[in-house]
């Protein structure tokens, strides 16, 4: 492979669970564990809603959840309640989950020769906490995370490294950074771990992990 990045690649933005940390999982049970003892038709919705719109923030899908699925107001208590629970259930499995195949390999393959932006819907001090805890933080040029929405942090990327929406490259695993690259004009490259739902269109292209990735973006 060779040493210098595409020059069709000028930036790359990075979703995080699913792409850096084999986490996705562990959000979507935390999503669960909130509402033990609900109904399980209303419990399998939650895990639905989760698996198709992952970069959401988490406070944005309890006031969905509570309002659509529950039809409860989704008061500010509620909400900081569910949000603690949360919390804690994925607090130590965040330490502890591996990290998605390709995915170390490919920070430090990228790092110092294409910038690396990191946009999450984890709530962004948690996102902070993490990063600094599993030694993450010298690899991004940036970090964002909840409450911000992605498109607007995509937008202002491409401000910062001052690019044209070709000239940067997105992934993630969920159709929520798909519709913020697409509306913007990004190309997108999905990951679809094997055997994991797949809710992108047919024209997406796809990769189970990062491994090689690299060589994806290299001359």
């Amino acid at each position: 492979m060779d040493s210098n990045p595409s020059p069709h690649v000028k930036a790359l933005i990075l979703d995080f669970d699913g792409v850096i940390l084999d986490s996705a999982g562990v959000k979507t049970q935390a999503f669960a564990h909130c509402y033990v003892g609900e109904g399980a038709g209303k419990i399998a919705a939650v895990v639905d809603y989760q698996q198709r719109h992952g970069g959401i923030g988490r406070r944005e899908k309890f006031v969905h959840f509570e309002r659509s699925l529950f039809g409860r107001p989704a008061d500010p208590d509620s909400l900081d309640a569910l949000c603690k629970r949360f919390a804690a259930f994925i607090e130590t499995a965040m330490l502890e989950v591996p990290f998605i195949p390709g995915a170390r390999e490919t920070l430090r393959a990228l790092h110092g020769r294409v910038p690396l932006h990191l946009v999450s819907g984890m709530p962004e001090d948690e996102l902070i906490a993490v990063l600094a805890q599993r030694g993450l933080t010298p690899f991004f040029v940036s970090v964002a995370g909840a409450p911000k929405h992605k498109q607007e942090e995509f937008r202002r990327i491409l401000d910062v490294e001052g690019l044209a929406p070709e000239e940067a490259l997105a992934v993630g695993d969920s159709t929520t950074e798909f519709e913020a690259a697409r509306h913007l004009g990004i190309p997108f490259v999905a990951i679809v771990a094997e055997g994991a739902p797949d809710f992108f269109p047919p024209d997406v292209p796809r990769l189970a992990d990062l491994s090689g990735f690299p060589a994806l973006v290299a001359r």
